[in-house]
This record gives structure tokens, sequence and C-alpha cells, in this order.
């Protein structure tokens, strides 16, 4: 499994930040933000940016800011 799906794979179980998946999977926050990117760009994931919702989020206490959740669909080539 490459990198990209790792990630994606993590952020699928509920890891929300680049550090918390950077930490999981031993590799630098950079490296995970660059493949977060490529991810967004793919469709397979947004961030969310701090805003009104968060007001009522039971996280918010312990949130840094944004977050990541999974928004796409995964395929898988038949064998």
């Amino acid at each position: 499994m490459g990198k990209l799906d790792d990630i994606l794979e993590l952020i699928k179980e509920g890891a929300r930040t680049s550090k918390e998946i950077a930490e999981r999977l031993e590799i630098s926050a950079e490296e995970v933000e660059g493949i977060i990117k490529i991810l967004e760009s793919l469709g397979y994931v947004e961030k969310i940016e701090i805003g009104e919702s968060c007001g009522s989020c039971p996280l918010k206490k312990i949130c840094p800011g944004s977050c990541i959740i999974f928004k796409g669909n995964i395929y898988q080539m038949k064998k």
C-alpha cells in the first residue's frame, strides 16, 4: 500500500490532523500536508476550516482549528 492509500485509510478511520497522521505513519507533517493536497485535488478529502458550525462541535475544546474529512468514494479494479 502506498502513502496516499495509507493516509486516506487513516482519514477514513477518523484521523483528523496532519500531525496525528504523521505520528502514526512516522513521517513528517510536511509530507502528510503534501499528500493531503494531492488527495484534495483528486476529490477524496476536504479540509474544513474553523467556522460557525464549530461552536456546537463537541471537539471544539481540543480542535486545532481545522480538520480533514473523507469526501470521496474509493473504487478498486476487479481482477
